[in-house]
């Protein structure tokens, strides 16, 4: 018995040596293989694209408060640049916005000694507000019919896919927290899912709007006795007063109903930023739970992502667009901790552009008519802040934690500050 045991386990020794040895010859004859492909293989020549300098392209930013137009030629240098008023059709409607947009355009070509009767080969419009297709759709159609010297061509979408595409050439995430706020990723297949972006009233939580609702929302309320605000109003009541120059709430109403601006109302958000600088309890809360709520976009489309973009080196990109990331440091707990504690995420960097989205818009007319050049997507974004999970601090993964606060629950304990509006 002894004997047949030993045998067996010679034999079973003999067959692990062959199994090595069969991966050495397969790895010998792949190589031999390789070398004998690159031996027989025929020079190909490379045929450099050829460029009209003549093309012109067009790409058109449009937010809430404003717009950009930036024109390239057909290598993609870019030749001029506008300014122009906001292009939000919810706001204006269409024809007003497509009347705005190519005035833009037709001021471009002024700066370009264009002639009035030649239009652009194609414009981009990356559009706050269109997400839409019939609407985008109609805007399309009214500029060809009214305006058919602007351009020959159009492509239309929203003003998130132009910041994405301005800055990450295979997919990722943008996220928007301007006037308003607005999620949307792009897989490299080039499947699309957003979060966000349904206005002042049904979203924009954590945009500039948003954040000055909630400072004055928190004013009113607590001044009612109706709910006390989480840290005195001691300095955001009299920069209410101050910002909207007024005595009293009531003389605040015609802002926000009779003669209401979206774009007024959301400038109140540089005075809270201020009282963060001075160290305000308040504005500091308001801006902790704004990077919360960015930080909920996130996670929504997240979810989505293909695993190839959240194993990228450096993690899952995220494009962060919008006058409100200028507050980041105020942001960053808030948004960090919504981040860790949801365990979505593992890995992310968070990159802001170095110029403008309209650049983007133009790569994508640029593609709408088969020109093709270099697009620098490198030098148009920088990283400004990196999490990895495994890295996280494990004292901010308990301090600084914030939930935001359901109204209805503090109804019993609700008092005034003793900050009384003056009449």
């Amino acid at each position: 018995m002894a004997e047949k045991k030993k045998g067996k386990k010679i034999k079973k020794q003999k067959e692990t040596v062959d199994e090595y040895q069969l991966r050495r010859n397969l790895r010998e004859q792949a190589k031999m293989t390789k070398s004998t492909d690159q031996e027989t293989a025929m020079p190909t020549q490379v045929v450099e694209p050829q460029y009209s300098e003549d093309i012109r392209i067009g790409g058109i930013e449009g937010g809430a408060t404003h717009s950009i137009l930036i024109i390239l030629d057909g290598k993609g240098a870019k030749l001029t640049e506008i300014k122009g008023p906001h292009t939000n059709h919810w706001v204006i409607g269409k024809d007003e916005t497509a009347a705005r947009l190519s005035a833009m355009i037709e001021r471009g070509k002024q700066m370009l000694d264009i002639p009035e009767n030649v239009p652009l080969d194609c414009v981009a419009l990356t559009l706050s507000g269109c997400e839409e297709e019939t609407i985008n759709r109609q805007i399309v159609e009214t500029l060809l019919e009214k305006y058919p010297q602007s351009a020959k061509d159009y492509v239309i979408s929203s003003d998130t896919l132009g910041s994405l595409r301005t800055g990450l050439e295979s997919g990722g995430i943008v996220l928007i927290a301007g006037t308003g706020s607005n999620a949307l990723l792009m897989n490299p297949d080039g499947k699309i899912h957003s979060c966000g972006g349904w206005g002042h009233i049904m979203g924009d939580e954590g945009g500039a709007y948003w954040i000055a609702y909630r400072a004055c929302k928190y004013v009113f309320d607590d001044i009612d006795g109706f709910i006390e605000a989480p840290e005195s109003i001691s300095y955001v009541w009299p920069a209410m007063k101050s910002y909207f120059n007024v005595t009293d709430r009531r003389s605040i109403l015609p802002y926000v109903y009779a003669n209401f601006d979206k774009s007024i109302i959301a400038g109140f958000a540089k005075e809270i930023a201020i009282g963060c600088e001075r160290g305000d309890p308040l504005c500091l809360k308001i801006f902790e739970e704004a990077g919360q709520l960015l930080a909920k976009h996130i996670n929504a489309v997240s979810k989505k992502a293909h695993n190839d973009l959240k194993l990228a080196h450096g993690g899952l990109k995220v494009i962060c667009v919008g006058s409100v990331w200028k507050s980041w440091k105020f942001m960053k707990n808030g948004f960090m901790n919504e981040i860790h504690n949801r365990n979505v995420v593992d890995e992310l960097s968070l990159l802001h552009l170095t110029t403008s989205s309209a650049l983007g818009a133009c790569y994508l007319a640029a593609e709408k008519i088969n020109c093709s050049f270099i697009k620098p997507y490198d030098s148009n974004v920088e990283t400004f802040f990196h999490y990895k999970r495994d890295h996280y601090p494990e004292t901010q993964k308990t301090e600084h934690s914030i939930e935001l606060k359901n109204y209805m629950s503090d109804y019993n304990s609700a008092q005034v500050h003793g900050n009384e509006e003056s009449t």
